[in-house]
């Protein structure tokens, strides 16, 4: 016993110690890093875009100041979509900014980069070109993606053992049904809208005819709207381009030269050595010593160029977004980004919290400067009861001061939900919304647990006391009991969109079903007023709240400040199954067949662990959009 309560003593003052040594580390890191200089902007200085950086619909990051800042935010690798465009606009103006090199491949996960951020992206990048400054891209294997972004540069080079990727666009849905039945796992479903096809890859093995229907619509929109820019930008008709796109699909060196798709063929070197005469390096290029000129090159290692002056779009957003914020506006617009699957609760990362964006949205109309909200929608959809709660506060907030809408890639079923309580909403061409229709799914796992020889058995008050049971399937009254409070859902959608678009319900339900149409369509059709992106809808905001003279634009949810970070560290609140699936995602960064495969199946199977609502019915866009 003795020896017991020795080794325990010791054991707690090791404990002691390590937490001790802990918080004395932290203060002395953040103690010795302290304040670390602003950065630095040399003059002729090439402001350098890494592709791979995917374009996210959330605030803007404030300028670190400490390795402990830097530390804390390892991994957060999204680039805020309007620090994005504030910076490229910000560096059209910016006399030490000489031009932009584009390089990399676009990374998509079909949320963030996706076509409508990209088309807003691009339409930054032309507009900077349009300020006489030049915009080199330097390709390896661009997709379409990426060559779509490219396409807008002043001078593309494609590397000599490069090729473009552009067979045209594709979307390749997963089917699991399968698997769910070779492992003995069933799989019920209830749905309204003959195009919602969120059940089919539990349920089918390939695409509904209504599904495949939707799917070519959609598509050829964007296949349109990424043509035709290519087309404008690089001075062919798309007729030409549609040739040798279906001619060749990849398309190599001197086949993209001799069809205009690229200025020229060379290695990254040649690049390297015209940006150096664009920047005018000459013998006093970094000779400005001392701690910024440090900082300088620790944020501008993108290209191994030491005498070249560069800084990369990540280091250089938030220089531009600190010059653009009104600090001391007596009024403001709010943006509201509401980006990933909704879910019911606070929510994870990559998710829409129902409970959290609500605190945050009732905090803001009863925020007297805050004259009007702009919710920047990026979603999917997912929880009934979230959408409409989330839905619910911006109504609230529309009695008192406009709500406008803008629309990202997606804005589609609890998305356009959500979506219902503006006055005015804007999407893009390439947008992907609509889907109004609803769904719930019931797995049970009894042949599963037979085989292990598990068994269940039940005792009951009521006939439908364990309706909701994993143990076994559901009986055809129960099917009808859960298909009612499906049916009930989809009604109240169908309301809320007649309601907010002054549509009749029999005009709704036509152009509902759970189908999915692209922005252009949805303008036609009238679910959406306007084309055009956030800085659109911005001015919308504006002009609806009357503001005159300067007004700051506010972004929220605001962004959590380190200390806050490490108070939620030291709490060691276990994550939620779907944000430990989403780290899981982040280990699939890998490019290929096979690492696309893999985070396929990996994203399906996190869907799957994201549903929670307390009714079990969702509004969600039929399937993990992936575009080719």
């Amino acid at each position: 016993m003795k020896q017991f309560f020795a080794a325990l003593a010791a054991n707690l003052v090791t404990i002691a110690v390590c937490v001790v040594a802990g918080v004395l580390l932290i203060i002395g890191i953040a103690a010795s890093a302290g304040s670390r200089p602003a950065t630095e902007v040399r003059q002729g200085s090439v402001l350098v875009v890494d592709l791979e950086r995917p374009l996210s619909d959330q605030p803007a990051k404030a300028e670190q100041r400490s390795f402990f800042d830097e530390a804390l935010s390892a991994g957060r690798d999204a680039l805020p979509l309007r620090s994005a465009l504030v910076a490229i606009k910000a560096a059209a103006e910016d006399d030490r900014i000489s031009g932009i090199l584009l390089r990399g491949a676009v990374a998509s996960d079909g949320t963030r980069s996706g076509y409508a951020a990209l088309r807003e992206f691009r339409q930054a990048l032309t507009a900077f070109a349009a300020k006489k400054k030049p915009v080199h891209a330097y390709l390896v294997n661009p997709d379409a993606a990426t060559y779509y972004v490219a396409s807008a540069a002043s001078q593309i080079t494609l590397d000599p053992f490069g090729s473009l990727l552009l067979p045209g666009l594709a979307s390749e849905q997963l089917f699991l049904s399968g698997m769910f039945e070779k492992y003995g796992i069933g799989m019920q479903v209830s749905r309204v809208g003959k195009f919602k096809a969120a059940v089919e890859p539990y349920t089918r093995t390939n695409m509904s005819p209504e599904n495949r229907q939707q799917v070519e619509s959609f598509l050829g929109d964007l296949w349109s709207e990424v043509k035709s820019g290519i087309a404008q930008s690089r001075g062919v008709d798309t007729v030409s381009l549609q040739t040798i796109v279906d001619g060749q699909g990849i398309i190599l060196p001197a086949d993209a030269l001799s069809a205009k798709l690229v200025d020229r063929v060379a290695y990254f070197d040649v690049v390297l050595n015209d940006l150096q005469k664009l920047a005018g390096t000459d013998k006093s290029a970094g000779k400005s010593g001392g701690k910024d000129s440090t900082r300088a090159a620790e944020l501008a290692q993108l290209l191994d160029l030491p005498s070249l002056p560069q800084i990369t779009l990540d280091a250089y957003a938030p220089v531009a977004m600190a010059k653009d914020r009104m600090i001391g506006a007596s009024q403001a617009v709010a943006v509201v980004y509401a980006e990933g699957d909704i879910v019911d609760g606070e929510g994870g990362d990559g998710q829409i919290g129902g409970t959290a964006l609500s605190r945050e949205l009732r905090k803001l109309r009863t925020t007297a400067s805050v004259k009007a909200v702009v919710l920047r929608v990026n979603s999917p959809g997912g929880s009934a009861i979230a959408s409409e709660q989330i839905q619910r506060e911006l109504t609230l907030i529309a009695k008192s001061k406009p709500v406008v809408v803008s629309m990202g890639s997606l804005a589609a079923s609890g998305g356009y939900w959500i979506s219902t309580a503006a006055a005015r909403i804007f999407a893009e061409p390439n947008t992907i919304t609509g889907s109004i229709g609803v769904f719930s799914l019931v797995p049970n796992i009894k042949t599963l647990a037979n085989r292990q020889g598990i068994t269940f058995d039940t005792v009951k008050t009521g006939r439908y006391a364990d309706i909701f049971t994993l143990s076994r399937p559901r009986t055809e009254a129960e099917l009808a009991v859960l298909q009612r409070g499906t049916d009930a859902v989809y009604d109240a959608f169908l309301q809320r969109v007649s309601t907010a678009r002054t549509l009749s319900l029999d005009s709704v339900r036509i152009i509902a079903e759970g189908r999915v149409w692209s922005g252009t369509q949805a303008l036609r059709i009238g679910l959406v007023d306007s084309l055009g992106g956030l800085d659109a809808a911005l001015k919308a905001a504006a002009s609806l709240a009357k503001l005159t003279g300067d007004y700051e634009v506010r972004e929220y949810p605001r962004v959590k400040s380190a200390t806050e970070r490490i108070t939620e560290l030291l709490e060691n609140k276990p994550a939620p199954v779907a944000a430990r699936a989403e780290a899981a995602l982040q280990q699939l960064q890998a490019r290929g067949a096979a690492a696309d495969l893999a985070r396929a199946v990996t994203q399906e199977l996190t869907m799957l662990m994201s549903y929670n609502d307390p009714r079990g019915v969702y509004a969600r866009l039929p399937y993990i959009l992936r575009v080719r």
